[in-house]
């Protein structure tokens, strides 16, 4: 399938180990600017030394570009019981993904800012 060059939201939909089930992530293409940020952001000095901060930079990088998630892919606890994590009710809903499924945002900035791969013509011929 072609890309469509003047779409500026996408989704990813991706195995949720913890839950065994489909989540579907909703986020913005990165902007240039964001895609040098992310680069330059992988490594920091620290007391002279060089420190690797891969695991930090997909989890921030992550959060920035993520707009959204599938209907009821993310419960939440209420008084009531579990209810789906909705945007529109809960405005800290990024805050609650960032401390609940860090790895599935970590995920979608690995796929999204460092996810390029070059194909071969056999493989090309399977799609």
């Amino acid at each position: 399938m072609a890309r469509v060059l003047k779409e500026e939201n996408h989704s990813l939909t991706v195995h949720d180990p913890v839950s065994g089930s489909a989540v579907t992530l909703h986020y913005r293409r990165p902007t240039s600017e964001e895609r040098v940020a992310y680069q330059l952001s992988a490594f920091r000095l620290e007391g002279g030394q060089r420190r690797f901060c891969l695991g930090e930079t997909r989890l921030k990088f992550g959060l920035e570009i993520l707009t959204g998630f599938g209907a009821g892919d993310f419960l939440v606890a209420e008084e009531s019981g579990e209810a789906p994590l909705d945007p529109e009710r809960h405005p800290d809903w990024k805050e609650r993904v960032e401390e609940h499924a860090p790895d599935l945002v970590a995920y979608l900035a690995q796929q999204i800012f460092e996810g390029l791969r070059v194909v071969n013509r056999e493989e090309q011929e399977c799609f």
